[in-house]
C-alpha cells in the first residue's frame, strides 16, 4: 500500500517534470522541478528499513493514519509547486525590473556631462566672471581631469576608500547593517558606498518617484540592485566625476567646483589638500559642518581633521604621504566672506532679467548658460569710481546716491551700469542700495530738452527760430518759470537750448506739438509715455518718467547720427554644451532720425559752429576735444542729471535720493556734469571721433536775432549765424525802418522841425510773422513794449513841437549863431523856428533895433520854419538881431543873437578924459571907443610928457569900449594922451590927441 501510494503519488510529477525539462529545456531561467522527486525516493525506500515487530504492532495506527498522509504529500506538492512558480515569476520580474532600471538610467555621455542644475556664468565682453546664477543649487559642472588628485583622494577618504577595489556594494557593511536593522525592528543604518550614493543624489528620485523617501527594506534592495546596474554601464572615473559634480556640500553649493568658489574664492584646480579635506568632511553633514552656512560651523575643523585621519589610515591604499598630511594640517584656511561674490551687480541682475524674459527662469538658474555681456570691467570700474567719488563730494548738498550708464552709440551696447552707489546699502532709504536707478522711472528734468528741439526742428523749422523768453508768453494754466528767475527776451532756438530756457522750450514744444514729441520718444525707445492724456506743455521741461537707461540710448541715437539700435548687455548665450544659443551681430541699425535733423541738433548741443556760450561751457571741452550734451534738474531739486557724448561713446550720470529726499544747493551742472566730465577724462584719450560731418542738404545762412528772419538787401539788423535743412529755409525778413513823431507815434509833415526838437524816433516796421500763431499778441505786446517795433505802417501827421510856459510861443533861430562873424556887404540867412499854438498875430526880425521890412506872420512857414535874408551894412562892426513873436491868445516870445561884421573900415576915439582936463595920477580912467574890428592886442593909450612917453595897455569892456587907469608914476605937469590899435587888416590906427595937466 505504501508503494502504491509512493508510486501512484510520484509517477506523475516525475513525468510532469521530465515533460517540462524536455519542452523548456531550462531556456526561461526557471530552476528544475527535481528535488522533490529524489526525496520522495528517498521516503519510499526508508520505509523497508523498519523492523517487523514495530511494524506490527504499529500496523492498526498506519493504516488508520495513510489518509492523512496522503492530504499532506499533497500540500506538500501543491506549496513545492506555487513556490516554484512564484520563484520562476520572481526571476521573470526580477530580470524586467533590472532591464527597466538599465533602460531608464541616462547614457554615460549624458549622466558625465549632466547639464541639468549647473549654474549659469555672467561674464564682461572679455571673459572676465561677473556673477554666477543659479536657483535651488549652485553647481558647475567640471570635468574629473581637472579635479586634483589630492582632492580626489581627500574624498576618498572620507567617503569610500576602497571604491575603485569593490563592485558598487559593501557586502560587509550591508551585512552589519541588515544585523542592525533586524535588531532595531527597522532600518536604522544603511550601508552605502561612493556609488550607492551617486545613486541616492542622482538616479533614485527619477526611478523610484515618492518611494525614494521610504527607510523600508524593499527600497534598500532597489537601490542595491540599481547601483550594481550603474556599476555594469559606467567606469570607475566616470562615477567618480558625476560624485563629484553632484554632492551637496552646504548652502546651495552643489560639486567641489561651486564649493571651492564658495568657500575659497578659487577654482577646483587650485584646491589645496587641507582645503580638499575641508570640502570632503562636509558631505555627511553640510547643513551643520559648513564653516560658512552650518549650523555648528566650528565642527568644520573637526571634520577635516577627520578626513585628513582616514587619509592617513589608509595610506597605502590611496598613496597621499605623510609629510603631505601634516602640511595639510598646519595649513590656515582662509574662507571667503559671506558676501555673494558679484561684480556690476545691477548690470547683472539687470542681464539676468533679459534673459528669463528669453529662455524662462528654470533655464538661467539650472541650465549651465556660459553668458557673455557687453560689459567692459575697466569702464565699469571707473564708473564706480567717479560715482562714489562725486556723491562723498556732494553729501553737503545733501546727495546721496548716484548712478551711471555708459553706452557705445554705434550699437547700443552697454559698457558700464551703476545702478547705485553701494548695491549693500539697503539700510539707508536714500541710497537703498538694490534699486538700479538706471531702470528705475525718475523725472528728468532739462535733459529731455534736445528731443522738444528734435521734434521742432522735424516740423520745418529749426536753430533759427525765434523762442521768445518773455513774461508775457502765456501757456494757459500751466506757468513755467525759468530756473535762474529771469527773462533773456528775444533768443533763438541754439541759443535758448544752450543755456537751458524753460520758456523758449515749452514755446518749441508748443510748436512742434505735443503728439508729435511722444510719438518722436517712442520712436527712440523711451517706454511708459504713451498716454498723451497724463501730459500736458511739461513734458517739455522733463515731468515725464523715464529709464535713465532708455534715454541713455536716444541720447546714442543723436551721437549715432539718427540711427537707433536696441538696447544692447548681451553678446553671446552658450548652453552648459558650448551650443551657442544667441549671439550679436552687427546691424546697420534703424535709422529714426532723419540724418539732417539729427546733425541739426548735434550742431546745437555739440557747439559746431563754435560759438562758445553754452552753459559750463568748459565742462565741454577736455585737452581741447569737444564733448557733446545736456544737464537736467527736477524742481526741489530731487533728480540731477548729465549727459555727454561724442560719437564713440555716451556717458550718463544721475544723483539724487532714492527717498526723494531734496538736495539744497545742488545743481546737474556742478554736481553730475562734473561725473560725467570727470570720467571722459579718464577715458577720452581712446576715442578720436569729435565731430560730425555735414550732410548734404544742410545750408548756412545768418538771420536777425531778434526775428529769426534772413534779413533783405540793405536791411540792418544784430545777426547771427545759423543752419538749415534746404526747403525749410527761414522766412525772409523785409523790415524796415519809420521815422515817427515820439509823441503820436505817426510819420510827421513837419519831419525836419521834429527831428530839430528830437521829437522823432526810428520804428523798425516788422513784416515776418511769428511761428507760434499762439502766442502772437504776447509777443506783439512784448515787441510794442521794447518800444523800437511797430508791426502797421503809421500814418502822417503833424508832429507837436514843445511850447514854454503857459503854451506860450518858442523862437528858435537856428542861424546866424551867437558870436558867428559875417562879412559886410554879404547877405545874411537869418531863420528858425516858431513853436505856437493857436495862429500867430505878429512875427517881426530887428537887427540893431530896426526892423527889416517885408517881415511878418506870412513870413512864417506851414512847417513853423522862417527865412529872412538880409545885407550886412559895413558901417557897424556889431550886429544885435532880435526876432518876436505874438500869438492869437496875446502871449509873446523873444529870441536875440549877435554876429561880428569883418571887413568894416576900423576908427578909434578917445572920449575920456577930455581935451584940457585935468587928471590924477592912479585915478583918472582913459577910455577910448573902438569902430570895426581890430586885432586881438586890444587898444594901448598913449601920454607923452616933457620926460618922453609912456604906455599903458586897455581893458576892453562891453563889445567896443577899452580902458586903463593913468599911471601912478605918471610925469606931472602938461601931458598928451592917445589910443592906438591894429585894425583887424594889420593897419595902425591911432585917435585924436588930447591935452591935459596931470597932477
Amino acid at each position: 500500500m505504501n508503494m502504491k501510494y509512493s508510486i501512484g503519488y510520484s509517477q506523475p510529477k516525475r513525468k510532469l517534470a521530465s515533460s517540462r525539462r524536455r519542452s523548456n529545456k531550462n531556456t526561461s531561467g526557471t530552476i528544475p522541478n527535481i528535488g522533490f522527486n529524489k526525496y520522495m525516493n528517498i521516503k519510499k525506500y526508508s520505509t523497508n528499513v523498519v523492523n517487523s515487530k514495530k511494524k506490527v504492532k504499529n500496523s492498526k495506527k498506519s493504516l488508520s493514519s495513510a489518509p492523512f498522509k496522503k492530504k499532506i504529500r499533497k500540500v506538500l506538492y501543491i506549496g513545492l509547486g506555487v513556490a516554484f512558480f512564484v520563484g520562476c515569476v520572481g526571476l521573470i520580474v526580477l530580470g524586467i525590473y533590472l532591464k527597466k532600471i538599465g533602460d531608464a538610467l541616462p547614457a554615460p555621455d549624458q549622466l558625465i556631462d549632466r547639464s541639468s542644475d549647473q549654474s549659469t556664468q555672467i561674464l564682461d565682453r572679455n571673459g572676465e566672471l561677473l556673477y554666477t546664477i543659479f536657483g535651488d543649487e549652485n553647481r558647475e559642472f567640471v570635468p574629473l581631469e581637472k579635479i586634483p588628485e589630492n582632492t580626489r583622494k581627500a574624498l576618498l577618504a572620507a567617503e569610500d576608500a576602497e571604491f575603485y577595489q569593490h563592485k558598487g556594494l559593501d557586502y560587509l557593511g550591508i551585512l552589519k547593517a541588515f544585523i542592525q536593522n533586524i535588531r532595531g525592528g527597522k532600518v536604522v543604518r544603511g550601508g552605502s558606498t561612493l556609488t550607492q550614493q551617486l545613486v541616492k543624489t542622482t538616479l533614485l528620485k527619477d526611478l523610484l518617484g515618492d518611494e525614494v523617501y521610504e527607510r523600508t527594506l524593499s527600497r534598500k534592495i532597489k537601490e542595491a540592485l540599481i547601483t550594481m546596474q550603474v556599476e555594469q554601464t559606467f567606469t570607475k572615473d566616470e562615477i567618480l566625476q558625476m560624485y563629484m559634480n553632484e554632492i551637496p556640500l552646504g548652502g546651495v553649493n552643489y560639486g567641489f567646483q561651486a564649493a571651492a568658489n564658495s568657500y575659497f574664492g578659487k577654482d577646483v584646480s587650485e584646491l589645496t589638500l587641507a582645503e580638499s579635506a575641508l570640502i570632503a568632511g562636509l558631505i555627511q553633514g553640510p547643513s551643520i559642518y559648513s564653516p560658512l552656512f552650518g549650523s555648528n560651523p566650528e565642527l568644520a575643523k573637526v571634520r577635516q581633521n577627520y578626513v585628513l585621519d582616514q587619509l592617513e589610515d589608509k595610506k597605502r591604499i590611496l598613496g597621499v604621504s605623510k609629510e603631505d598630511i601634516d602640511a595639510a594640517r598646519e595649513e590656515e584656511l582662509v574662507y571667503k566672506t559671506n558676501r555673494i561674490e558679484i561684480k556690476a551687480p545691477h548690470f547683472v541682475f539687470y542681464v539676468k532679467g533679459i534673459l528669463e524674459e528669453e529662455f524662462g527662469p528654470d533655464i538661467v538658474q539650472r541650465g549651465g548658460l556660459k553668458v557673455t555681456t557687453t560689459l567692459d570691467s575697466t569702464l565699469q570700474g571707473i564708473a564706480e569710481e567717479e560715482i562714489t567719488k562725486g556723491v562723498e563730494e556732494n553729501k553737503r548738498h545733501n546727495v546721496h546716491n548716484g548712478a551711471m550708464v555708459v553706452m557705445n552709440p554705434k550699437n547700443a551696447q552697454i559698457l558700464a551700469m551703476v545702478g547705485s552707489v553701494d548695491y549693500w546699502n539697503i539700510e539707508d532709504p536714500r541710497v537703498d542700495g538694490n534699486v538700479n536707478i538706471t531702470t528705475s522711472m525718475r523725472q528728468t528734468g532739462s535733459s529731455v530738452k534736445p528731443f522738444v528741439y528734435l521734434n521742432m526742428i522735424n516740423k520745418g523749422y529749426g536753430p533759427w527760430l525765434l523762442t521768445p523768453d518773455i513774461d508775457s508768453i502765456s501757456f494757459g494754466p500751466y506757468k513755467p518759470k525759468n530756473w535762474d528767475g529771469r527773462y533773456d527776451g528775444l533768443i533763438l532756438a541754439r541759443k535758448a537750448l544752450v543755456l537751458s530756457r524753460n520758456i523758449p522750450t515749452v514755446y518749441a514744444l508748443q510748436v512742434g506739438g505735443i503728439d508729435g514729441y511722444l510719438q518722436l520718444m517712442q520712436k527712440l525707445g523711451i517706454e511708459g509715455i504713451e498716454n498723451k492724456a497724463n501730459y500736458g506743455l511739461s513734458l517739455g521741461l522733463g515731468s515725464a518718467e523715464m529709464k535713465l537707461v532708455d534715454l541713455t540710448n536716444a541720447y546714442a541715437t543723436l551721437a549715432n547720427s539718427g540711427i537707433r539700435h536696441d538696447t544692447t548687455a548681451i553678446l553671446k548665450v552658450e548652453d552648459s554644451k558650448g551650443k551657442v544659443l544667441k549671439e550679436f551681430e552687427e546691424s546697420e541699425g534703424q535709422r529714426v532720425i532723419d540724418e539732417k535733423e539729427a546733425y541739426v541738433v548735434n550742431w546745437m548741443i555739440c557747439d559746431l559752429n563754435g560759438f562758445n556760450d553754452r552753459y559750463a561751457n568748459s565742462s565741454f571741452y577736455i585737452n581741447g576735444k569737444k564733448l557733446c550734451g545736456k544737464t537736467g534738474t527736477t524742481d526741489g531739486p530731487k533728480d540731477l542729471l548729465a549727459f555727454q557724448y561724442n560719437q564713440s561713446l555716451v556717458v550718463a550720470a544721475w544723483n539724487g535720493n532714492n527717498n526723494n529726499e531734496v538736495m539744497p544747493g545742488g545743481w546737474s551742472s556742478t554736481i553730475s556734469l562734473d561725473i560725467t566730465n570727470s570720467f571722459f577724462r579718464r577715458v577720452i584719450d581712446r576715442y578720436n571721433e569729435f565731430n560730425y560731418n555735414r550732410p548734404a542738404g544742410i545750408m548756412t545762412t545768418s538771420v536777425c536775432t531778434d526775428t529769426g528772419g534772413v534779413p533783405a538787401e540793405g536791411v540792418e539788423c544784430n545777426k547771427q549765424a545759423t543752419i538749415y535743412i534746404a526747403g525749410r529755409a527761414p522766412q525772409a525778413d523785409n523790415r524796415k525802418s519809420v521815422e515817427v513823431c515820439t509823441e503820436n507815434n505817426s510819420i510827421p509833415t513837419n519831419l525836419d522841425v521834429a527831428k530839430l526838437y528830437n521829437l522823432i524816433s526810428t520804428k523798425i516796421l516788422l513784416t515776418t510773422k511769428l511761428e507760434n500763431p499762439l502766442q502772437v499778441e504776447a509777443y506783439k505786446k512784448y515787441m510794442l513794449g521794447v518800444g523800437s517795433y511797430i508791426f502797421e505802417e503809421p500814418q502822417t501827421a503833424y508832429c507837436p513841437l514843445p511850447l514854454g510856459p503857459d503854451n506860450a510861443p518858442v523862437i528858435d533861430i537856428s542861424r546866424p549863431t551867437s558870436g558867428q562873424q559875417v562879412e559886410s556887404g554879404k547877405n545874411l540867412e537869418i531863420a528858425g523856428f516858431v513853436r505856437f499854438a493857436g495862429t500867430l498875430s505878429s512875427f517881426s526880425v530887428k537887427v540893431n533895433g530896426v526892423d527889416i521890412p517885408g517881415v511878418g506872420v506870412q513870413t512864417v512857414n506851414a512847417d513853423s520854419s522862417f527865412l529872412v535874408n538880409y545885407v550886412v551894412p559895413d558901417s557897424s562892426p556889431s550886429l544885435n538881431i532880435s526876432v518876436s513873436v505874438k500869438d492869437s491868445a496875446g502871449k509873446i516870445d523873444t529870441k536875440s543873437v549877435s554876429v561880428v561884421v569883418s571887413n568894416v573900415t576900423a576908427t578909434i576915439t578917445l572920449t575920456a578924459p577930455l581935451n584940457g582936463d585935468t587928471v590924477k595920477r592912479g585915478e583918472t580912467q582913459l577910455r577910448a571907443v573902438v569902430s570895426g574890428n581890430i586885432s586881438s592886442s586890444g587898444v594901448t593909450f598913449l601920454l607923452q610928457s616933457g620926460s618922453g612917453q609912456k604906455s599903458v595897455a586897455g581893458t576892453k569892456e562891453g563889445a567896443n569900449t577899452w580902458v586903463a587907469t593913468i599911471p601912478a608914476d605918471a610925469v606931472s605937469g602938461s601931458t598928451k594922451i592917445s589910443a592906438k590899435a591894429i585894425s583887424s587888416n594889420g593897419e595902425e590906427i591911432l585917435s585924436g590927441i588930447i591935452s591935459v595937466k596931470v597932477i
